[in-house]
Formats: C-alpha cells, sequence, structure tokens
C-alpha cells in the first residue's frame, strides 16, 4: 500500500505541499493517514486532517475525540466543523455539505490537493449504483482518481487489503454505525447486492475494475474523436445548425451533452434527444434548459442564451459624483471647456444638459424617448422594436432617466432634449464594476 501511494504522489508530482485529508476515523482514512505520516519527510508533506461532524450520529463525538488523539500522536494539524443542525438527513446533501467544507479546508489552508480514501470497493459500489439508476459510458468510469482538487490515493486498493495494513501495524479505527442500515442505497449494495456477485464471481472486485478501466479507455477515444469535431464546428461558443445536421446522431448527443449537459437537471439520453430533435426541426426558435438558460437558434446559429431576469430597483442621482448600479459605475462631473469632438453613440460616455435629479434603471411601462436627430416623442418600446433589438435583450438594457423620459441609452443613444446646446455641461461615463 505504501508502495502504491509513493507511485500516486509520482504520477501526480505531489511534493512540497500541505495536503488536506478527509478524515472520518474509519479504517480508509485511517490507513491513509498512517501512509502519509510515513511518507511526509521524503516528500515534504504538511499534512491536515480535517474531519466534519455531520451532526447526526451519537458515535461522533467519539471520532473527534478519537482523531484529536491521533493527530497529536502523530504530529499532524487537525481541523474539524459541525454541519449546521438542519441539515438534510439525507446521502446528497450530506455529501454536498461533506465537500463544501473540504473545499473551505482547501482554502483556509492554501492548498490546491485534497485526498479522499474511497477504495475499490467504493468504486465497484459507485458503478453498480449507477448501472441500477442507469448511466452512460462516462457513469461506467466511477469515481475519478482526481477531480479538480480531489485526489483518491487507495481507488485500486482493496478493503481487505486496507484492513490487513491496519492489523500489521496495530492501528485501531472506527467504526461507523450507519454503515450497516440497508435504508441507505449504497448500503444496500455492499451488504445484500455485492455478496450475490462474489457467489458468482469470487473475483468480481477485479471483473468490475477491468470494466471501470476499459470504460475510461473507451470514454479517451470518443473525448477525443468529439474534441476534433467540436474545434472544427463549434466558434466562440456556438455552432452552424447545418453543420451539426450533417453529423451522425452519436456524435450530435456527445456535443449536445458537452454544449449544454452541466446547466441540465437531469442529464440523459432522453433529455439530450429532446435539444437534438429541437434543433434538427426548429427554425429561428428557442427552448428553456433551465430557469436561466436557453438553447437557441437564430440565422443557423446554435449558442446559448441567457435569461435576463429584469430588476426594479433604481438609483437616484442628485448630485455630481459616483453611483452604483447593479454591475456598472456611473460616473458624472460637469465640464466648462467647448467640445472639439462628439463622442459616437456605442461608446461609453456622452455630454449632456439636464438638471438634478435623474435615475439610472432598466425600463419600465410608460417610458418614453426623444432620439438624437429626430423631432418628437415615442414610446421606448416603439424605438427598440425600431432599432430591432432582440426581446431578450430589452429588459437588460441600463437606462439614465427624468422621470418618464430617457435621457440616455447607456452606449446607444442620448435624447434630442438633453443634447448639450450650452455651457456647462455635464461628461457621463460608465464602466463596469469589476
Amino acid at each position: 500500500m505504501i508502495n502504491e501511494t509513493e507511485k500516486f504522489l509520482e504520477k501526480y508530482k505531489i511534493k512540497n505541499k500541505t495536503v488536506i485529508l478527509g478524515f472520518s476515523a474509519g479504517p480508509d482514512s485511517c490507513a491513509l493517514a498512517l501512509i502519509l505520516d510515513k511518507l511526509k519527510i521524503k516528500y515534504n508533506l504538511k499534512i491536515v486532517l480535517c474531519y466534519f461532524n455531520h451532526n447526526w450520529r451519537k458515535e461522533a463525538l467519539e471520532e473527534e475525540t478519537f482523531t484529536k488523539e491521533f493527530v497529536k500522536e502523530h504530529k499532524l494539524k487537525f481541523y474539524t466543523e459541525k454541519a449546521p443542525s438542519n441539515l438534510p438527513k439525507t446521502e446528497e446533501c450530506a455529501r454536498n455539505a461533506r465537500y463544501e467544507f473540504f473545499e473551505k479546508c482547501a482554502r483556509k489552508y492554501k492548498t490546491d490537493v485534497v485526498f479522499l480514501a474511497h477504495n475499490k470497493n467504493d468504486n465497484v459500489e459507485t458503478l453498480v449504483y449507477r448501472i441500477i439508476k442507469g448511466t452512460s459510458i462516462n457513469g461506467l468510469t466511477a469515481i475519478p482518481q482526481k477531480r479538480e482538487i480531489f485526489y483518491r490515493p487507495l481507488l485500486k486498493i482493496g478493503k481487505k487489503e486496507i484492513l490487513n495494513f491496519l492489523d500489521k501495524n496495530n492501528q485501531i479505527y472506527k467504526t461507523d454505525s450507519s454503515n450497516t442500515d440497508t435504508k441507505y442505497k449504497r448500503n444496500l449494495i455492499r451488504k445484500e447486492i455485492l455478496p450475490l456477485f462474489e457467489k458468482i464471481n469470487p473475483k468480481y472486485l477485479n471483473s468490475i475494475e477491468n470494466l471501470i478501466q476499459n470504460s475510461i479507455n473507451a470514454k479517451k477515444i470518443i473525448d477525443d474523436k468529439i474534441k476534433e469535431v467540436e474545434h472544427e464546428l463549434i466558434k466562440n461558443k456556438t455552432f452552424s445548425k447545418t453543420q451539426y445536421q450533417a453529423l451522425g446522431k452519436e456524435i450530435r448527443l456527445e456535443i449536445i451533452n458537452n454544449f449544454i449537459g452541466e446547466f441540465l437537471k437531469y442529464r440523459n439520453t432522453q433529455n439530450l434527444e429532446k435539444f437534438d430533435n429541437f434543433i434538427l426541426n426548429n427554425e429561428n426558435s428557442k427552448i428553456s434548459i433551465n430557469s436561466d438558460l436557453f438553447l437557441k437558434i437564430k440565422n443557423d446559429n446554435v449558442y446559448i442564451e441567457k435569461i435576463i431576469k429584469k430588476s426594479n430597483c433604481e438609483v437616484l442621482i442628485d448630485k455630481e459624483g459616483q453611483y452604483v448600479f447593479e454591475d456598472i459605475i456611473l460616473k458624472i462631473e460637469k465640464e466648462n471647456k467647448k467640445i472639439k469632438t462628439f463622442p459616437k453613440e456605442n461608446e461609453n460616455f456622452c455630454f449632456l444638459n439636464f438638471t438634478f435629479p435623474l435615475t439610472i434603471r432598466h425600463r419600465k411601462q410608460g417610458d418614453i424617448f426623444s432620439p438624437c436627430g429626430l423631432k418628437g416623442k415615442m414610446k421606448l418600446k416603439d424605438y427598440l422594436i425600431n432599432q430591432k433589438i432582440e426581446q431578450s435583450k430589452k429588459d437588460s438594457i441600463v437606462l439614465l432617466c427624468k422621470g418618464k423620459e430617457i435621457v440616455w441609452i447607456l452606449s446607444e443613444k442620448i435624447s434630442e432634449n438633453y443634447k448639450v446646446t450650452k455651457q456647462p455641461f455635464y461628461k457621463v461615463s460608465w464602466s463596469k464594476n469589476e
């Protein structure tokens, strides 16, 4: 086990680092902590054991006490937190809270390495669970050795080998009583389903691990091919419907999976086929991906469009100075110099004559506008239609207003009624609030 962990450290070049170890006081994390303790000098590692108390079980206090004694004996650092009392008692909520805790620990100790003690048995259980629930080749790859900041050095080591290692090193550990409760699906798989696998094939762990590795290899071949197609197809997060239609269905579904899959609540074949059919059978239309995004087709271009949720807030402007509205900083300053060159309409500043107060906001019902260079006034709604501004973008337009009258549509057009005709006047500019 020590040799396997050394190979892992060499593979991922983990030296001279602070390593967070997700510690539970169970056999797997105890074994990994023991191994890291033996290797910390050779690889110049600072080990921090981080224990997350889900605040569910009575043994949690014992486990925390055990962990404190363990780190004291091995001269390691220790950090712990309790989950909030209102954390729902579900596997998914517990997992999400745990990973958030580990990410917080990584930030606290300024590292990008978090070790988790998943083993070969865990990997097999995950695969079986996914097969039962329904999965693709992505799911057949089971738990990855590395994902972002998370590393799993024991993933190719079986439970029996881990227990033997602890026994040889006279290392005690704690057992989680919830691991025997078969109301949790993973426990049901471990306690009742996998023993049946063993009756059919005593070496089922190795057989399933081979399936996982073959799936990883196959996925790499698929990913390499899809990347080639995507490189030709997708430009600036947009692709051609015509080119997409010319692809085979299998490739199209992989393209869609990569293009919008991360935004889908349910990423399955049926859902991906729905978006594939939409692209094939529609022109200049859009379909909802989730509450914030659309997949849109326009003039043979397919792209993701963000839904702009109109804000009703507004900021009062009653004197010169800087004002913050959402992600915009608006600056107003008095000018006395003669204007030599007027800015173009799409620039981020303009010159205006007005009196305070003004407001900065998004559009409202009843807004009126007198576009510079034209006589008379019109509804803002009609102006936006005439300019062929897309419906989805209308609510995101930022306006400088005098009551219901538009003074400046930022970086679009000023009002005829507020153009500079005398001195002094104001220079109004805006920038993004980074």
